[in-house]
């Protein structure tokens, strides 16, 4: 639980978020930590964080959670003199803990007016996501990925999982009866992607960042690809207890985000899970993304 006081003013009004640019602090790299930024003290810090099993963000490895989100927070944390744990939790009673100052942090929240009355939102967004139309390689030209609709109105076949909404479009959709025929629902994304892979439908919704982790693990990165059909991209941020933490904190913790963006590290975390040569994970980094090595763990 976060009971941490910085000593002093909050470092995000002493400098601001741009002095941390990508020219200054790349001339520097091994004395990035105390060039590029000067964290504030804060005495007795400890920022419990919401976690639960949803590879690439989250998972269990010997004990230890890691995952992109695990990962960028506990280096945020770390530049910010605070210890991280973490608390495994559904999503729904996680927001209830937030809430009422049991859990200090969420990841991956939408930002809505209800939320904002117990939580402080970070304003750094790092990295974008969208729900995307995953197909093989080899059909990419094939099909008018226009929208969802033109293609439930051809001879496209769409995977999906139950009782999953990707979007306020799709929701819609499926309610049509003249689609369902176009339309296999499973429980297990694993099984569509397999199902993608065999030529038995032709194309799987998943967020981006989360499909490319999952067929890099199944080995399908050569025969599965993201099409260019972004089927939803609202944005998710950091979201911290009103209850336990200031916003002062928050502002601290956006400078140590904004840092690890412009210095590449946010880049270098996301790209131990994900390869996304094409960059469309992240939304600001700083980084080469033609070269990012494979599920690095």
């Amino acid at each position: 639980m976060y009971t941490g006081k910085s000593n002093g003013f909050p470092f995000s009004q002493l400098l601001p978020p741009r002095l941390f640019g990508p020219v200054f602090c790349k001339s520097a790299l091994v004395l990035a930590s105390v060039l590029c930024f000067a964290a504030p003290t804060y005495g007795d810090c400890d920022i419990t964080l919401r976690w639960d099993d949803d590879p690439p963000y989250f998972m269990a490895e010997e004990d230890e959670v890691v995952g992109m989100d695990a990962d960028l927070v506990r280096e945020a944390m770390a530049r910010l003199g605070c210890n991280l744990s973490f608390e495994k939790l559904p999503w729904a009673r996680a927001l209830r803990e937030l809430r009422d100052g049991r859990v200090d942090m969420l990841s991956g929240a939408y930002q809505t007016p209800e939320r904002e009355q117990y939580g402080h939102y970070s304003k750094v967004v790092g990295l974008v996501s969208p729900n995307i139309l995953f197909v093989r390689r080899t059909d990419e030209a094939r099909f008018d990925l226009s929208g969802l609709r033109e293609l439930l109105e051809s001879d496209f076949r769409l995977g999906a999982q139950i009782s999953v909404t990707y979007s306020d479009e799709y929701s819609a959709l499926v309610q049509n009866p003249d689609f369902e025929q176009n339309i296999q629902y499973l429980s297990r994304r694993e099984s569509l992607w397999k199902m993608l892979a065999r030529n038995r439908i032709d194309g799987v919704v998943a967020s981006r960042l989360t499909g490319l982790y999952e067929i890099q693990e199944l080995g399908l990165s050569g025969t599965i690809t993201p099409s260019s059909l972004v089927v939803s991209n609202k944005p998710a941020y950091f979201v911290f207890s009103k209850a336990t933490v200031s916003s002062g904190f928050v502002a601290d913790f956006d400078v140590a985000l904004r840092a690890m963006l412009d210095d590449g590290t946010f880049a270098a975390i996301v790209n131990r899970y994900v390869c996304d040569p094409g960059g469309f994970g992240l939304a600001e980094a700083q980084t080469d993304t033609g070269t990012c090595p494979l599920a690095i763990r």
